[in-house]
């Protein structure tokens, strides 16, 4: 049995959040399974927060230039994210079941998709906006924009690029390379494939943390597990689980330094097992009545060392060149040791965003 030290040890080595990936970006994709996608730009957006904390000289330019070599591409995992392209069969399975009548967002509107899909066959790749609009409720979507999406999450079309951060839809022969396989992965190879990556990224974890927002999935999960306890690749730690080659691995010594995290880090996104490995309860509070916050509209949790001490509340000021701290609070009295390294995490943190040092504006 693993100490809860170990297992914390354990969970961020094998998420690289304080030892830096050494290999390039579509290999990190491929050990994290996928890099979650997020509009909100109060700093930057999540997906590249997430790479700055993983990648050495990492820089925005970078995820769109491997997206054009087509290392990567856009789909759904748990939510929407970029996946790389080693993973596309796995990603069929999603796409055969929407295809076959499972609903995503909106009931799909058979004769219009037929149209947009022929309109892109034709012309090349386009953006919703290069249809005419038609006036619609659902979330202000026209409903080219509905089939659109309707025919991305079936696999009939992928997103080519974005521009800003509009999708750009092409035929998926016109993206996918020559030698990527095609074929849908078996349901036992998707299972154990689930489960397969969240182990290898997450050190261990629960068969509901592997299902998490996979309702679909969870049966599955569950068969895949039982084959892989059955093999002797996976084993049981309690609750647990763990892939057994990581099993007698001593994870290296936690680094003393603090890390500012997304609060779509892949480390923290699941906010029940945060509590539970880090003693560390979060919620996001943009999504909250700004009088019902207690810390910030867009706070960060504070890493150092293998605790999470505190939060911090920034804002990209583009304006004034000015990485602002609109509020900060800390679990405890910091010390001289974390303050220093917070203060260097700032200035690191500004750069990357071409921001002057940070401003103090409320306590």
């Amino acid at each position: 049995m693993l100490s809860e030290q170990k297992i914390r040890a354990l969970a961020l080595e094998r998420q690289f959040i304080h030892r830096p990936w050494s290999a390039g970006l579509p290999s990190l994709l491929q050990h994290l399974g996928a890099l979650q996608l997020d509009a909100i730009q109060r700093i930057t957006r999540a997906h590249h927060h997430q790479l700055y904390n993983r990648l050495p000289g990492y820089r925005e330019s970078h995820l769109a230039e491997s997206e054009q070599r087509r290392e990567i591409f856009e789909y759904w995992s748990h939510a929407a994210a970029y996946l790389p392209m080693a993973h596309y069969p796995y990603a069929r399975v999603r796409m055969d079941r929407i295809r076959a009548g499972q609903r995503h967002w909106f009931e799909k509107n058979t004769k219009l998709c037929r149209y947009v899909l022929d309109r892109v066959g034709a012309e090349g790749p386009l953006r919703a906006s290069d249809f005419v609009r038609t006036k619609s409720g659902w979330w202000k979507w026209s409903d080219e924009k509905k089939a659109l999406e309707q025919l991305f999450h079936e696999g009939e079309l992928m997103v080519s690029h974005r521009e800003g951060f509009q999708k750009v839809f092409d035929l998926p022969e016109r993206i996918l390379p020559a030698k990527t396989p095609t074929s849908t992965a078996s349901q036992l190879e998707y299972s154990c494939h689930l489960v397969r990556t969240f182990l290898g990224c997450q050190g261990t974890g629960r068969a509901e943390e592997i299902a998490y927002l996979r309702r679909e999935d969870k049966p599955l999960i569950q068969r895949g597990v039982k084959a892989m306890l059955a093999s002797g690749e996976l084993s049981p730690l309690g609750r647990e689980l763990i892939l057994t080659e990581q099993l007698e691995r001593s994870p290296a010594r936690v680094s003393r330094k603090v890390r500012l995290l997304s609060p779509f880090d892949p480390l923290i996104l699941q906010r029940k097992r945060l509590r539970r490995l880090f003693e560390f309860e979060y919620q996001l509070e943009c999504y909250v009545p700004a009088a019902k916050r207690r810390y910030g509209y867009f706070c960060l949790p504070i890493l150092y060392a293998d605790r999470f001490v505190g939060l911090v509340d920034l804002k990209a000021d583009r304006s004034a060149g000015l990485l602002r701290i609109d509020s900060l609070h800390w679990k405890e009295k910091p010390g001289g040791s974390l303050k220093a390294s917070f203060h260097r995490a700032l200035g690191q943190f500004a750069r990357f965003h071409g921001l002057a040092r940070e401003v103090r504006v409320t306590a």
